[in-house]
């Protein structure tokens, strides 16, 4: 996975490997006031800092720790979506056999009493 250009949720890391700010920046060599600001998304994470920090904690896989780029959020949200508007289709789909097929029960009733009626008209005019 390329690293360049990819924010990390550096907090989380902190937290996961249990050192505060002040440690980091002592463990890179990077100011604390630089670790805050890429914690508080002020300024992007830069790939040497990046392999900086996977050193100085000896994470061999920051993967887990990366926030999802624009077009990944995009692809996610596009695919929420599509898996909404597919549910909701099939359950239109579903109501509508199911309408369909009370027509139909509807119909075979109507048949029915119309014959019921018919034969009644016919029994009358032969009397």
């Amino acid at each position: 996975m390329d690293i360049v250009g990819r924010d990390i949720d550096l907090q989380r890391i902190r937290k996961d490997y249990k050192v505060t700010q002040q440690r980091l920046a002592e463990l890179t060599k990077y100011p604390q006031s630089f670790i805050s600001q890429v914690e508080n998304h002020r300024v992007s994470t830069p790939a040497a800092f990046l392999k900086v920090l996977m050193e100085a904690l000896d994470i061999s896989n920051l993967e887990p720790y990366y926030y999802p780029s624009p077009e990944e959020v995009k692809a996610q949200s596009l695919n929420k979506e599509t898996d909404e508007n597919v549910k909701t289709l099939q359950t239109t789909i579903t109501r509508l056999f199911d309408l369909l097929e009370r027509r139909d029960e509807r119909i075979r009733e109507l048949e029915n009493e119309i014959t019921r009626l018919h034969e009644i008209m016919l029994k009358n005019q032969e009397k």
